[in-house]
């Protein structure tokens, strides 16, 4: 996605996602003959209505209708709040050291970093879906990557918490509706998770080269989970025009394997300089995981 077309969170997320509702309404719903009409149906006449209202105030110059007919479509949209449903997944998830000092730099100051005063934790994890399901909508084959720097807190009720740097996914809709809550997101097609199987385990290879975000790469020999389900929740954090973000995802049942990694990206990227090199392995956490559901709220947070 080039950087004209990316959407910017603010005044346009509601042409942007509108848009997308409805390119939803002409396609998915031929597709799916069981899935139930009305929730896009309705959907789409009731955002063009509210949009028109808040476009014909804005043209007529009434400051006060103007701002409910905005807050209306906010509302409609929701952009604050949306849930999204993961099932059918594989990931990497690696957990390493990189300079403090480097890390603090891109962490808004209010966080608080896991680490010491010479080395700051970065996380880096790479999922693939059979299904994603977005607000509500029809689930799709997905696949995303997120890299962060790990935080104390401030979810106390999480497993692990994270400040996200970047989030790319190939799916239009969970980058928008992100974009939306104030959580810098990027949709690329550029996007590949391949699992090589062979004896007793195989290789995985993901590979993302978005437009913004900086190119980056996972490689190595992975072992699938052979062990029992556990639950664990992380909270990956972001703040953006919208205040601060929480995406809180539940996993009921994950089931860890093991991995060796390594995170490669170039020479000059926004993650080299950060990682204070070109590759990375991850001294703490090196795994491949499974996981049949999980669920994820994004809320923004006082």
């Amino acid at each position: 996605m080039d950087e004209g077309s990316r959407l910017v969170p603010g005044q346009g997320d509601a042409v942007q996602l509108l848009a997308i509702y409805g390119a939803e309404k002409g396609s998915s719903m031929a597709e799916e003959p069981g899935r139930k009409p009305q929730r896009v149906l309705a959907r789409g006449p009731l955002l063009a209505m509210l949009l028109a209202s808040a476009v014909a105030c804005c043209a007529c110059g009434a400051q006060g209708s103007e701002s409910d007919s905005v807050a209306q479509v906010s509302e409609a949209l929701s952009p604050h709040d949306f849930d999204v449903d993961f099932t059918g997944c594989t990931e990497l998830a690696g957990i390493g050291f990189v300079p403090a000092a480097k890390a603090r730099s891109l962490v808004p100051a209010h966080y608080t970093l896991a680490g010491d005063a010479t080395n700051a934790v970065l996380v880096a994890r790479a999922v693939k879906c059979a299904g994603v399901a977005v607000d509500g909508h029809a689930a799709q084959p997905t696949t995303l990557t997120q890299i962060g720097i790990s935080l104390v807190g401030p979810d106390s009720t999480a497993d692990i918490n994270n400040y996200t740097l970047w989030y790319v996914t190939d799916q239009a809709l969970l980058a928008a509706k992100l974009n939306a809550a104030g959580a810098d997101a990027e949709n690329s097609p550029h996007l590949s998770y391949t699992f090589l199987p062979s004896s007793g385990g195989g290789t995985l290879d993901m590979v993302a080269d978005p437009a913004r975000a900086p190119h980056h790469e996972l490689h190595g020999p992975v072992v699938p989970p052979n062990g029992d389900a556990v639950p664990f929740t992380a909270s990956w954090w972001a703040d953006g025009n919208h205040g601060t973000q929480r995406m809180r995802t539940v996993l009921p049942n994950i089931r860890f394997g093991t991995a060796h990694m390594t995170l490669t990206t170039p020479a000059g990227s926004a993650l080299a300089s950060v990682i204070g090199g070109t590759s990375l392995t991850f001294a703490l956490l090196d795994s491949y995981n499974a996981f049949d559901a999980a669920h994820m709220e994004v809320r923004a947070m006082p």
